[in-house]
C-alpha cells in the first residue's frame, strides 16, 4: 500500500509542475485537428488496452497502472479556398477581396496567425493511466502530455521593450521590439490534457444483468461507437445497463447526460442500444441517438444557434469471422454505419440551401496486436456531409482545416439568415467587393468531406509497436465552401506498458 501512495504522490507532483497555459493553436495543427488525431482507432486502442490490466506485483492488488510513450512524424498536405487581396489594392479604398484554390501548407505559406506552416509535423506524447477498483466501486484517470517537437525559442517576430524611470519603479514608455532575427523553435513542454477522470459504482449485478453508474470526464467514443462522430469530450453522468438472453445475444443500453456550456445551461443527451453476437453468428448491431440542440440563447445571445442544430441517429453493424489462413486463425471484422441529422434545415445560407445531413462509413479490420509479431490492418471509407455532424464532433479523417474555419463563420459585424440581398449579392462569383464583404460566408469547417483511411500496426516487441497511417479526403460538395484536398501520412512508434 505504501508503494501505491508513493506512486500516486509522484504522479500528482509531476502533473502540478506542468501547469502552464498556452493558446489553442499548437505546433502546426488546430485544436480540433489535435483532438481528432488523439482519437485512437481500433488497432492501436486494442494494443494499448492490452497493457492496462497488468499488476505491479502484479501492480498491487486493487491498483492498475499503465501508460505509453509515442514519437510521431506526419507529412500533411492540404489544399483549399483562401482569401487574398492584390497588394497593389492595399491603399485603395475600393479594394476587392478574392477567393482562390491553392495549397494551404508548405512552400512558406502561413496559417491564420501569419506564421509559416510546413508539411512536416513532429510530436512527443506521454500517456499515464491509473485505475483503482475495490469491492463495487472504482475510479480511473488518464493524463496526457502531448508536445510539439523542436527547440525552444523566442517565436514572436515582434513585441515591445519597456522603458523605466531611473530607479526602476515605473514604466514610462514602450518601444517596438524587432525579434525577427532571434532563435526560433517549435518545441513546447507544457500541454496537459486531462483526458479521463471518472468514478463508478456497480448498483446491481446478478450474473445475467448489471447496472453501473459513472460520473466524470472521458471521450464520447470511449463509450459510444461511431467512425463519423463522438470525438468530443464527455463531462457528465453515464448509466450503463447490460444483460443477455441465453443462446440469443448479449445486449446493453448506455444513456448519458453531459455538459456542453455551463454558462447558459446547455446540456447534451446521448443513448446507445447494442445487441451483440446475435445467435452466436459474430454479428453486432447498434443504434445511437445524440442531441446537441440548444433551445434558447448561447453565450453570444444567438437563439437556437445553427452550430448546435444536431440531433443525430446512427445505425451501425460489425460482423466478425475467424478463418484459418496458413494454419493461423485470423480475426476479420467488417463494419459500417449510417447517420442522419434530424435537426438539419434545407433553407440556410451556410449550406447554399441544401440539407446535406447524412454520413456513412464502411471498412474492414484484419488481425489484432497483443504481443511480438502480431499485426493488424484497418481500411475505411467515410462520407460526412456538411450538416451531418457538428464541427467539434466530427470523427475519422477530417479535412485538416489549417485555417481553423467553422461552417457557421461569417465575415461580418452582423448578419441575418433572412438577408436575401447579402446572400445573392455574392453568389456565383469569386470576387467579393469591399462594400459586400460583410455578406461573405466561407461555408467551410470540419465536415463536408469524403475519403479513405489505411492503417497498419505491427508489434516489434511485446511492448513496442509501429503504427503507419495514410489518409486523404476531398470535399463532398464543391458548392459548399469550394474545392478542398487533404492528406496525411503518419509514422508513430508506441511503447505501451
Amino acid at each position: 500500500m505504501q508503494l501505491n501512495k508513493s506512486f500516486l504522490l509522484m504522479a500528482i507532483a509531476f502533473s502540478l509542475t506542468m501547469a502552464s497555459v498556452y493558446a489553442q493553436n499548437v505546433g502546426q495543427e488546430t485544436s480540433f485537428d489535435r483532438q481528432l488525431r488523439e482519437r485512437d482507432e481500433e488497432p492501436v486502442r486494442e494494443f494499448v488496452e492490452s497493457k492496462e490490466n497488468i499488476d505491479v506485483r502484479d501492480k498491487a492488488k486493487n491498483l492498475d497502472i499503465s501508460g505509453d510513450i509515442r514519437f510521431e512524424w506526419r507529412s500533411i498536405r492540404e489544399k483549399g479556398i483562401a482569401l487574398y487581396v492584390n497588394e497593389s489594392d492595399l491603399n485603395d479604398n475600393d479594394s476587392s477581396f478574392y477567393e482562390t484554390y491553392r495549397p494551404l501548407r508548405g512552400a512558406n505559406r502561413v496559417d491564420g496567425a501569419g506564421i509559416p506552416v510546413s508539411v512536416n509535423d513532429f510530436d512527443i506524447e506521454f500517456n499515464f493511466k491509473v485505475k483503482y477498483s475495490f469491492q463495487r466501486a472504482w475510479a480511473a484517470a488518464h493524463v496526457q502530455y502531448d508536445n510539439p517537437a523542436g527547440s525552444r525559442g523566442r517565436n514572436a517576430c515582434g513585441g515591445t521593450f519597456a522603458v523605466f524611470n531611473k530607479n526602476g519603479r515605473k514604466t514610462v514608455e514602450f518601444v517596438n521590439r524587432d525579434s525577427r532575427r532571434s532563435p526560433k523553435g517549435s518545441g513546447e513542454s507544457g500541454f496537459i490534457n486531462l483526458k479521463r477522470a471518472y468514478m463508478g459504482y456497480n448498483a446491481y449485478a446478478d450474473g445475467k444483468q448489471r447496472v453501473d453508474i459513472e460520473v466524470g470526464r472521458r471521450k464520447l467514443d470511449d463509450v459510444f461507437v461511431s467512425e463519423v462522430e463522438f470525438s468530443s469530450r464527455f463531462d457528465g453522468i453515464l448509466l450503463k445497463y447490460a444483460s443477455k438472453i441465453d443462446k440469443v445475444a448479449d445486449w446493453y443500453c448506455n444513456t448519458a447526460a453531459f455538459v456542453i456550456d455551463e454558462r447558459v445551461n446547455h446540456f447534451g443527451y446521448v443513448t446507445e442500444l447494442g445487441v451483440l453476437n446475435i445467435l452466436d453468428s459474430g454479428l453486432d448491431l447498434r443504434y445511437s441517438y445524440i442531441d446537441w440542440r440548444k433551445h434558447g440563447i448561447n453565450r453570444c445571445f444567438i437563439y437556437d444557434p445553427f452550430g448546435a442544430r444536431f440531433q443525430n441517429s446512427q445505425i451501425s453493424f460489425a460482423y466478425t469471422i475467424n478463418p484459418e489462413i496458413c494454419k493461423r486463425k485470423l480475426s476479420i471484422e467488417f463494419y459500417g454505419g449510417f447517420l442522419v441529422n434530424h435537426a438539419a434545415r434545407r433553407h440556410t445560407i451556410f449550406t447554399h440551401n441544401k440539407r446535406k445531413n447524412l454520413a456513412w462509413y464502411g471498412g474492414a479490420y484484419i488481425g489484432n496486436v497483443n504481443k511480438k509479431g502480431d499485426w493488424a490492418i484497418d481500411i475505411e471509407y467515410v462520407v460526412i456531409q456538411a450538416q451531418a455532424v457538428s464541427d467539434f464532433d466530427v470523427g475519422s479523417i477530417g479535412r485538416g482545416n489549417i485555417l481553423d474555419e467553422n461552417i457557421t463563420d461569417a465575415l461580418a459585424q452582423s448578419f441575418s439568415e433572412s438577408d436575401v440581398y447579402s446572400y445573392y449579392g455574392i453568389a456565383g462569383s469569386d470576387v467579393i467587393p469591399s462594400d459586400s464583404f460583410k455578406a461573405y460566408f466561407p461555408r467551410r469547417g470540419n465536415a463536408n468531406f469524403k475519403g479513405w483511411r489505411f492503417e497498419y500496426l505491427y508489434a516489434l516487441t511485446d511492448n513496442l509497436s509501429l503504427d503507419i497511417v495514410y489518409e486523404f479526403s476531398r470535399e463532398e460538395d464543391r458548392h459548399i465552401g469550394g474545392r478542398h484536398f487533404y492528406s496525411d501520412f503518419e509514422v508513430e512508434a508506441i511503447y505501451a506498458f
